[in-house]
């Protein structure tokens, strides 16, 4: 079975009206959507559209990566099911007696993150590297940000927004102004699968994409450590020998959650107060600035 391997890692850029996020581990919840039609054979035009749970699309969240895959559910949900179940998701020859070898309605499998309203009105990037693309020709892999508009039938209005290619390797990229994803819309950003319902029997290829690592002013991050990472109650972050000046630590979403300037090369962040998760460090010194993954358990 062809595989899509996609590790998903929230992070953002930390400054005022930027968010940006790349592919890594511990993400926000996935969501889903799944767009059906029918094939130009059978007239095309819509099927239906609803909301799918991650799995069913099929998308597995695990705790270190997330595999897409094209859909198998219709196809192998119908060789269960009755005459018309086999009719409407294989290419039957005789009605759904028997099952077709293949299927038979396009899905657009949308599987995306919906980080909430404190990403409208700042900028947006999502990025990420592609290290491995073998997915089958007759299905498409993309990447997008989308602005929804609720009072307008939650059509996508914005106006940089498409679902781009994945590229065959490498880095990809998409941003959005704070201008275009302003108060009231819905933001939302991920990736998505296209084309026939698969037969699961047959092996349709992958994409496999890893994060972009996040810093700025060419600080390296190795400079900059973080231990116990995991913690149950403190992070100690270690520099070698360059003065911290600052450490502003966030939540998934962006939300500043804690703030020192300790002006040494060595600091203790308790993380007692905070509810267990995933977390970024902001990590200021005199040679530049670093971002780190912080984990509490």
């Amino acid at each position: 079975m062809r595989k899509i391997t996609l590790l998903l890692l929230i992070a953002c850029a930390f400054s005022f009206a930027q968010n940006t996020v790349t592919v890594g581990v511990d993400a926000a919840p996935y969501l889903g959507y799944m767009n059906v039609t029918f094939t130009p054979a059978d007239g095309g035009g819509a099927a239906f559209d609803q909301g799918w749970g991650v799995p069913d699309l099929v998308c597995e969240v695990g705790a270190t990566s997330v595999t897409l895959k094209p859909n198998v559910n219709g196809y192998a949900n119908s060789l269960g099911g009755n005459n018309g179940d086999r009719a409407f998701w294989t290419n039957s020859p005789d009605g759904g007696v028997t099952a077709g070898p293949d299927g038979n309605k396009i899905m657009e499998a949308i599987s995306y993150i919906e980080p909430g309203s404190s990403f409208n009105g700042n900028d947006l990037t999502f990025t990420g590297e592609v290290t491995s693309n073998t997915i089958n020709a007759r299905y498409s892999a993309q990447f997008f940000i989308k602005a929804l508009d609720p009072m307008a039938g939650y059509s996508d209005i914005f106006a940089g927004s498409k679902t781009i290619d994945l590229p065959s390797s490498g880095v990809f990229s998409i941003s959005a102004t704070g201008a275009e994803l302003t108060t009231g819309l819905i933001v939302q950003y991920g990736f998505v699968i296209t084309g026939l319902n698969a037969n699961p029997a047959d092996d349709w290829g992958s994409v496999v994409i890893e994060p972009v690592v996040l810093s700025t002013d060419k600080f390296e991050l190795s400079q900059v450590k973080a231990f116990p990472n995991p913690t149950n109650n403190v992070w100690n972050i270690k520099t070698n020998n360059q003065n911290i000046e600052s450490v502003v630590l966030y939540d998934i979403l962006g939300k500043q959650v804690l703030s020192t300037k300790p002006n040494t090369s060595n600091v203790e962040i308790n993380s007692e107060n905070l509810s267990n998760g995933l977390y970024f460090a902001k990590v200021r010194t005199n040679s530049g600035e670093a971002n780190l993954r912080l984990v509490k358990n």
